[in-house]
């Protein structure tokens, strides 16, 4: 069985706010004899639909989300079973304009700097470093940060139950800089799957080593600085910390042609979205409404 970590999200908000976690994933029919994958890339778009953004009970009108998330990374070897990581990440958040005050877009463009300890094709520890700007548009010292994850996947029961444990810091976002995490992931058989991990918990069947079902939850989102304003209202905004957030249920598929590439797509609600100015003591919260997103995945 086979760990591969996935992508730190973009953030985990608790709502959460930006925070990179990590979330290891099992993959059937692995061996110790596998390939460590040394280059991968993954790319995601997701839209939520419109609904009403409020404030203290008042309307500011409907807003939709469009993300778009592009990342690349690399393993250096340095010395077995140590890697060097280095990558790129890009994540975007589009919205529909409204009367709040609020952000259009919001983004992310960050390097990935990290070191991974394998045991066999499986990664067995990891710390990962992502400094870049998290900003609306501008880029500066105010909207610098570097978020820094680490883990430790352990095998509890083999082939069938592991631990995952781990923290993150994130110095921009507006609650608890440092996070823990934690989670499970049970696998009675070699069709069923329970990812009890933030931030996407779900419960998978896996009918043939290329096709799978899920359904579940997920987190979207990130923490970053806004633009200064000299307009906005109130004042307390201009050049303001926001989490940015989105709740979702989700129902899906992936569809894993060869065992390089890979199509995740998914559809369900979210829940809720989020603008928290948390430092601002600010909150802009949205109706829930549908959404629907696509991913692509290829490692060598």
């Amino acid at each position: 069985m086979k760990f591969a970590v996935l992508s730190l999200l973009a953030s985990l908000s608790v709502t959460g706010t930006a925070l990179a976690a990590t979330e290891p994933e099992l993959s059937a029919g692995s061996s110790s004899e596998e390939k460590i994958s040394t280059d991968w890339v993954e790319t995601e778009s997701s839209y939520v639909f419109e609904s009403n953004l409020v404030h203290g009970g008042v309307s500011f009108g409907e807003q939709y989300s469009f993300q778009s998330r592009f990342e690349y990374n690399h393993r250096f070897l340095i010395k077995d079973p140590i890697y060097l990581r280095l990558g790129l990440a890009y994540n975007r958040f589009d919205f529909g304009h409204t009367v709040a005050p609020v952000p259009v877009h919001l983004q992310s463009m960050a390097a990935i700097i990290g070191v991974d300890y394998m045991h066999g094709s499986d990664l067995g520890a990891f710390i990962w470093v992502k400094p870049g700007f998290y900003t609306e548009e501008h880029i500066g010292i105010a909207s610098f940060d570097a978020p820094i994850t680490l883990g430790r996947a352990f095998t509890l029961q083999p082939d069938h139950l592991y631990l995952f444990v781990g923290a993150n810091a994130d110095f921009l976002r507006g609650d608890y800089p440092v996070l823990p995490l934690a989670g499970l992931v049970w696998r009675p058989n070699d069709e069923w799957e329970v990812s009890a991990l933030v931030p996407e918990p779900r419960l998978t069947y896996r009918p043939t080593k290329s096709f799978e079902v899920y359904a579940g939850g997920e987190l979207a989102g990130g923490s970053f600085r806004t633009d200064h304003d000299q307009t906005i209202l109130p004042r307390k905004l201009d050049g303001a910390q926001v989490d940015y957030s989105e709740y979702r249920a989700n129902a899906g598929f992936v569809y894993s042609p060869c065992q390089n590439f890979s199509i995740d797509l998914a559809g369900g609600y979210a829940i809720q979205r989020q603008f928290a100015f948390t430092r601002a003591d600010y909150y802009f919260r949205s109706d829930p409404a549908p959404f629907l997103r696509l991913e692509f995945s290829a490692k060598f």
